[in-house]
């Protein structure tokens, strides 16, 4: 079996799966003689919960993940270059995604943020090989969907419209704080690996001196 379909194929399992079939691919890979392959296999990472979720959306409902890429493209469009109805935009990115979430679950709700106003971002998406969620980097063009609309409009749609952009300006907003929080519980998350780290260094550092110090002894009189 060729590599990427091995790889294609492990990212398909449950979590729980992950390690005991990855590890079996890697050593039928080495007994056949394909160390770098088995190298590159033995390396991939368990999904996350979350990653897997996503991971198996994609497979499962691909029509419809490219359905919401694309609404993400038209929307930065509207934003970025002024093409097209900018509420309508907005309206059809939140119907796509929200549809994906009922499909994928809350898990999945991060990385399509991340990939709907990141290029590099839904590529990983699409390849559904996902080891833990995205983190979405783009909030400006997040919170841009809250920026004011400049189209002209009959007097008799203008009130139904500006009620339409500004419940879509809420949900937009909601999602920008959702991502950013997410962003800051990973920032907590990895202050506290780094304080852990520190710490258990300096007792190392510690115990090292102490060690030392009783193999010298006491100091001659």
């Amino acid at each position: 079996m060729d590599v990427d379909e091995i790889v294609d194929r492990l990212y398909e399992l449950p979590p729980a799966e992950f390690t005991r079939e990855r590890n079996a691919a890697a050593t039928e890979l080495r007994k056949a003689g394909s160390r770098d392959d088995a190298e590159r296999v033995k390396a991939l990472r368990k999904p996350t919960a979350a990653a897997a979720a996503v991971n198996a959306l994609v497979r499962q409902h691909r029509r419809e993940v490219e359905q919401f890429l694309r609404a993400a493209a038209a929307l930065r469009e509207a934003q970025v270059a002024g093409k097209g109805d900018l509420a309508a935009a907005t309206e059809r990115e939140r119907d796509a995604l929200e549809q994906l979430v009922r499909l994928g679950g809350e898990a999945v709700r991060q990385t399509l943020l991340a990939a709907a106003v990141d290029e590099d971002a839904a590529a990983s998406l699409l390849e559904a090989r996902l080891e833990r969620e995205l983190e979405p980097r783009g909030f400006g063009t997040l919170l841009a969907h809250a920026g004011p609309m400049t189209q002209r409009r009959p007097p008799a749609r203008k009130k139904a419209a500006d009620d339409r952009a500004a419940r879509a300006r809420l949900r937009d907003a909601r999602e920008a704080l959702t991502a950013a929080e997410a962003e800051e519980r990973q920032a907590q998350r990895h202050w506290t690996d780094t304080q852990r780290q520190l710490a258990a260094a300096r007792k190392a550092v510690e115990k090292a001196e102490r060690d030392l110090e009783r193999l010298r002894g006491p100091a001659p009189g």
